[in-house]
Protein backbone atom coordinates (compact mmCIF):
# COMPACT_ATOMS: atom_id res chain seq x y z
CA UNK A 1 0.00 0.00 0.00
CA UNK A 2 1.40 3.34 -1.06
CA UNK A 3 0.60 6.66 0.61
CA UNK A 4 -0.45 9.65 -1.48
CA UNK A 5 1.67 12.81 -1.48
CA UNK A 6 -0.58 14.69 1.02
CA UNK A 7 -0.49 11.83 3.53
CA UNK A 8 3.32 11.62 3.26
CA UNK A 9 3.64 15.36 3.91
CA UNK A 10 1.22 15.13 6.85
CA UNK A 11 3.17 12.19 8.31
CA UNK A 12 6.47 14.03 7.89
CA UNK A 13 5.14 17.19 9.58
CA UNK A 14 3.62 15.14 12.42
CA UNK A 15 6.87 13.19 12.90
CA UNK A 16 8.85 16.46 12.95
CA UNK A 17 6.56 17.95 15.59
CA UNK A 18 6.81 14.81 17.74
CA UNK A 19 10.60 14.78 17.38
CA UNK A 20 10.76 18.48 18.32
CA UNK A 21 8.66 17.92 21.44
CA UNK A 22 10.78 14.92 22.45
CA UNK A 23 13.99 16.88 21.91
CA UNK A 24 12.69 19.85 23.93
CA UNK A 25 11.69 17.52 26.77
CA UNK A 26 15.10 15.80 26.76
CA UNK A 27 16.89 19.15 26.87
CA UNK A 28 14.95 20.19 29.98
CA UNK A 29 15.76 17.02 31.93
CA UNK A 30 18.20 17.51 34.76
CA UNK A 31 20.03 14.25 35.34
CA UNK A 32 21.44 15.65 38.58
CA UNK A 33 18.07 14.89 40.21
CA UNK A 34 18.62 11.18 39.65
CA UNK A 35 22.21 11.46 40.88
CA UNK A 36 21.03 13.08 44.11
CA UNK A 37 18.29 10.47 44.59
CA UNK A 38 20.81 7.65 44.05
CA UNK A 39 23.23 9.26 46.53
CA UNK A 40 20.49 9.51 49.16
CA UNK A 41 19.45 5.89 48.63
CA UNK A 42 23.04 4.70 49.10
CA UNK A 43 23.17 6.23 52.59
CA UNK A 44 22.01 3.61 55.15
CA UNK A 45 20.52 6.13 57.61
CA UNK A 46 18.49 7.92 54.95
CA UNK A 47 17.38 4.86 52.99
CA UNK A 48 16.18 3.07 56.12
CA UNK A 49 13.98 5.98 57.19
CA UNK A 50 10.25 5.42 56.46
CA UNK A 51 10.00 8.59 54.35
CA UNK A 52 11.83 8.65 50.98
CA UNK A 53 13.61 11.99 50.69
CA UNK A 54 14.12 12.90 47.02
CA UNK A 55 15.31 15.71 44.80
CA UNK A 56 12.40 17.51 43.19
CA UNK A 57 14.08 20.32 41.26
CA UNK A 58 17.33 22.21 40.87
CA UNK A 59 17.30 25.97 40.36
CA UNK A 60 20.77 27.34 39.78
CA UNK A 61 22.78 26.10 42.75
CA UNK A 62 19.73 25.44 44.95
CA UNK A 63 18.36 21.91 45.26
CA UNK A 64 14.66 21.60 46.08
CA UNK A 65 14.33 18.50 48.27
CA UNK A 66 11.11 16.84 49.37
CA UNK A 67 10.18 17.10 53.02
CA UNK A 68 7.51 15.39 55.10
CA UNK A 69 6.92 18.41 57.31
CA UNK A 70 5.78 21.98 56.93
CA UNK A 71 3.30 24.32 58.55
CA UNK A 72 0.55 22.25 56.85
CA UNK A 73 2.02 19.02 58.25
CA UNK A 74 3.79 19.45 61.60
CA UNK A 75 6.48 16.92 62.52
CA UNK A 76 4.33 15.44 65.32
CA UNK A 77 1.49 14.69 62.91
CA UNK A 78 3.88 13.21 60.33
CA UNK A 79 5.51 10.99 62.95
CA UNK A 80 2.07 9.71 63.91
CA UNK A 81 1.67 8.57 60.30
CA UNK A 82 4.93 6.66 60.03
CA UNK A 83 4.89 5.38 63.62
CA UNK A 84 1.25 4.82 64.60
CA UNK A 85 2.23 3.75 68.13
CA UNK A 86 3.32 7.36 68.78
CA UNK A 87 0.18 8.95 67.33
CA UNK A 88 -1.66 9.80 70.58
CA UNK A 89 1.30 10.59 72.80
CA UNK A 90 1.80 13.93 74.51
CA UNK A 91 4.14 16.38 72.76
CA UNK A 92 6.43 16.02 75.78
CA UNK A 93 6.60 12.22 75.70
CA UNK A 94 10.25 11.07 75.47
CA UNK A 95 9.41 8.59 72.67
CA UNK A 96 7.87 11.34 70.54
CA UNK A 97 10.75 13.70 71.27
CA UNK A 98 13.21 10.96 70.24
CA UNK A 99 11.28 10.40 66.99
CA UNK A 100 11.40 14.14 66.26
CA UNK A 101 15.16 14.17 66.88
CA UNK A 102 15.55 11.17 64.57
CA UNK A 103 13.64 13.00 61.80
CA UNK A 104 15.76 16.11 62.32
CA UNK A 105 18.97 14.04 62.18
CA UNK A 106 17.93 12.32 58.95
CA UNK A 107 16.85 15.59 57.33
CA UNK A 108 20.10 17.22 58.44
CA UNK A 109 22.09 14.37 56.88
CA UNK A 110 20.11 14.76 53.62
CA UNK A 111 20.96 18.45 53.58
CA UNK A 112 24.65 17.82 54.27
CA UNK A 113 25.00 15.22 51.53
CA UNK A 114 23.26 17.42 48.96
CA UNK A 115 25.21 20.57 49.86
CA UNK A 116 28.48 18.62 49.75
CA UNK A 117 28.02 18.35 45.97
CA UNK A 118 30.15 20.82 44.02
CA UNK A 119 27.17 22.14 42.05
CA UNK A 120 24.79 22.75 45.00
CA UNK A 121 25.19 25.57 47.53
CA UNK A 122 21.78 25.49 49.19
CA UNK A 123 18.85 23.22 49.99
CA UNK A 124 15.27 24.39 49.95
CA UNK A 125 12.63 22.09 51.44
CA UNK A 126 9.27 21.54 49.79
CA UNK A 127 6.40 19.58 51.32
CA UNK A 128 5.87 16.31 49.44
CA UNK A 129 2.18 16.56 48.56
CA UNK A 130 2.37 13.51 46.28
CA UNK A 131 3.61 11.25 49.08
CA UNK A 132 0.85 12.42 51.40
CA UNK A 133 -1.74 12.04 48.64
CA UNK A 134 -0.66 8.41 48.25
CA UNK A 135 -1.48 8.03 51.96
CA UNK A 136 -4.90 9.62 51.46
CA UNK A 137 -3.94 12.99 52.93
CA UNK A 138 -4.55 16.04 50.75
CA UNK A 139 -2.49 19.14 51.58
CA UNK A 140 -3.14 22.61 50.19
Amino acid sequence: MSLDRGTKIYAAVLASICFGILLAWLLTLDFRLGEIDDMLQRDPLISSYPYPFRAMQIRGTTAIISSPRSSAMPAVKFIGLIKPSLKNLSDQDPKLIAAQKELAAVQSKVRKLVVDREDIDRVEWRIDKEWFAEKGIWLD
